[in-house]
């Protein structure tokens, strides 16, 4: 007699009886695997086998990838954190690039540090020196967004005649050359084009964002270019989107943000783009969804209040991340998100002295609205 078994040995023959069990209910295991070091965690079907349940391959059973509702990053290690960490892929793991901390009263920019699974793992790295390499004269790097194994990166220089003491010299793609990243040359000229405050892949293209300013209340006007993935260098291949379409007529607004940051990721619990943002020296994240990179986008809506310094008026929050790579498949309806905390005030390097803590890097956990 012939017996068909299928299903994940959904039954198995028990030699003593030739009744049929499956495996214990009870005992099932919640699997969970990644499709990249920094991509979000996803649900997988366990397998019954041998009376007894295992993760398919590539899987492991469920652990809570970031317990901590609330971090400050390195608090104990640097002296203070000035801006909020991005995700970059490195081979197979998934590390936080530190755009701007002080150690030892020194500051330091670009710091790479292997994201651990709980706040206080996180311990500074053996080396101190910055991972990225831009051309000649940028004085400041700002590291926006990791995409395609690049990161976007946008230069600035120091110019006591500029606006807040600094001069925009151009957006580039910083390529991986062993343990650092390499900004070959800017791509985006910052006086005709800006295109450096997100950017992410979609279908065979690379999408980036500029939000250029002036802003109207405190939120900037936002647009977006794109190129194929095989000619990301090339700056003929890059078209914005238009008011006719792509390339075609003035460049069309796609959504508001506020200054230098504003990032785009796919929503981790479902299809669809998520864009968080904090409006200029403002004090809460916003957040809003669409389909495609181009939109249409919904009406933002408020994600969570920032946790400002008390007794500082003065204090906003800005240059926010999404981080999907602590995202929890069991927890659907929260996002991990980070801010940076600035000041206004005359005193603001005083007060930093007197409080870092208050005026450290935040990575929260949200409950999406």
């Amino acid at each position: 007699m012939l017996v068909l078994l299928s299903g994940c040995y959904a039954s198995h023959q028990h030699a003593g009886d030739g009744g049929t069990t499956t495996c214990d209910p009870a005992t099932r295991p919640t699997c969970v695997t990644r499709a990249a070091p920094c991509d979000p965690l996803q649900l997988a079907a366990p397998l019954c086998d041998a009376l007894a349940w295992r993760c398919p391959e590539g899987a492991r059973e469920h652990v809570a990838p970031w317990p901590d509702d609330r971090c400050l990053p390195l608090e104990g290690d640097a002296d203070i954190v000035h801006e909020a960490p991005i995700a970059i892929p490195l081979d197979d793991r998934c590390a936080w690039l530190l755009p701007a901390l002080e150690h030892d009263g020194a500051p330091r920019a670009h710091v790479r540090v292997d994201v651990a699974r709980t706040c206080d793992a996180l311990a500074l790295p053996a080396s101190l020196e910055p991972v990225i390499t831009t051309p000649d004269g940028a004085d400041l790097v700002g590291a926006q967004a990791a995409v395609d194994g690049r990161v976007l990166v946008r230069g600035w220089a120091f110019d006591p005649d500029a606006g807040f003491g600094v001069r925009a010299l151009g957006v580039g793609l910083a390529r991986r050359e062993g343990e650092r990243f390499v900004v070959p040359d800017w791509l985006f000229d910052p006086d005709t084009e800006d295109f450096g405050d997100a950017a992410i892949v979609f279908e065979d293209h690379l999408y980036a964002y500029g939000c250029p300013g002036p802003p109207e209340w405190l939120e900037e006007d936002c647009f977006v270019a794109r190129a194929p993935l095989d000619a990301v260098d090339d700056r003929d291949a890059w078209q914005v989107l238009g008011e006719r379409g792509w390339g075609e007529g003035a460049p069309r607004r796609v959504f508001g943000s506020g200054p230098h940051r504003g990032p785009v990721v796919r929503d981790p619990r479902g299809p669809g783009l998520l864009h968080v943002y904090a409006i200029g020296f403002g004090e809460r994240l916003e957040i809003q969804r669409a389909d495609r990179p181009e939109g249409p986008w919904s009406a933002p809506r408020p994600l969570i209040d920032c946790e400002l310094p008390e007794g500082d008026p003065e204090a906003y929050c800005a240059g926010p991340g999404i981080h999907v790579e602590l995202f929890d498949p069991l927890r659907p309806d929260a996002l991990v998100v980070s801010y940076s905390i600035g000041t206004l005030a005359p005193d603001g390097p005083e007060r930093r002295a007197r409080d870092p803590r208050a005026y450290h890097a935040r990575v929260v956990r949200a409950s999406r609205p």
